[in-house]
């Protein structure tokens, strides 16, 4: 199991355990990459850097603020290496649970962020592909269900197929949308709304877990301010 735990250098990481190693997105990485992507890739230059290079079964990404909760949801712990595995026995991957709000959907949230532009965009792409995904992908954003921060570990041969899917997407996105100030973050944030999608297109079993969510100070700060749980 490797589970890329996603910062930067200024960024404070909590001491982690053997399946969890650091991934900073302001430092060079050898081999296939693109980091240079990262401003409008966010977490997904560590997915991709994951997808080329990894040969662990079990994969995951989490944030040096964000993790899965401990299953017992005690305290602020985090789920465990044994944790997960019991999880994948009966599952394909784990993801955080769903985000559920009746009352305002994911395609409300890009319409209020002015986002619109970038969406269609990426609509357009995905009706061009063999499955005409892109009118079944914006019914599936006016429903009340999220699955939030790119965040999962599971099967690495999973993961590989969503990954020559979304980064192929993703590519034609970019050629088109062309990448500037005023869409950075948007291949992230495009890729954390089909991430469910997607794995529903595939009838992956899903493990819901809770993120632990870290509130961290930059470096300097007093050990006791550094986090507060949020559930």
């Amino acid at each position: 199991m490797s589970i890329y735990v996603v910062g930067s250098k200024r960024n404070n990481f909590l001491e982690l355990d053997e399946a969890r190693e650091k991934f900073f997105v302001d430092v060079p990485h050898s081999g296939d990459n693109i980091d240079h992507l990262n401003p409008w890739y966010c977490e997904l230059t560590a997915l991709y850097y994951m997808w080329k290079h990894s040969y662990a079964n079990i994969i995951g990404l989490e944030h040096y603020r964000r993790f899965f909760a401990n299953a017992d949801n005690k305290g602020w712990s985090r789920l465990t290496k044994t944790q997960a595995n019991e999880l994948l026995d009966r599952s394909d991957i784990i993801v955080t649970e769903f985000f559920h709000r009746k009352d305002y959907s994911a395609f409300m949230w890009f319409a209020d962020a002015k986002y619109m532009k970038w969406l269609d965009i990426f609509l357009s792409v995905l009706e061009e592909t063999e499955k005409n995904l892109g009118n079944r992908f914006a019914e599936y954003l006016k429903g009340p269900s999220l699955i939030q921060c790119n965040m999962f570990i599971g099967r690495k041969q999973l993961i590989d197929k969503y990954c020559k899917d979304l980064f192929s997407l993703l590519k034609t996105y970019d050629e088109r949308a062309g990448l500037d100030e005023s869409n950075r973050r948007m291949d992230g944030y495009l890729a954390e709304h089909f991430f469910g999608f997607w794995l529903s297109l595939a009838n992956a079993r899903m493990s819901k877990v809770p993120k632990l969510e870290l509130r961290f100070l930059r470096t300097g700060v007093p050990e006791g301010e550094k986090i507060r749980t949020i559930y």
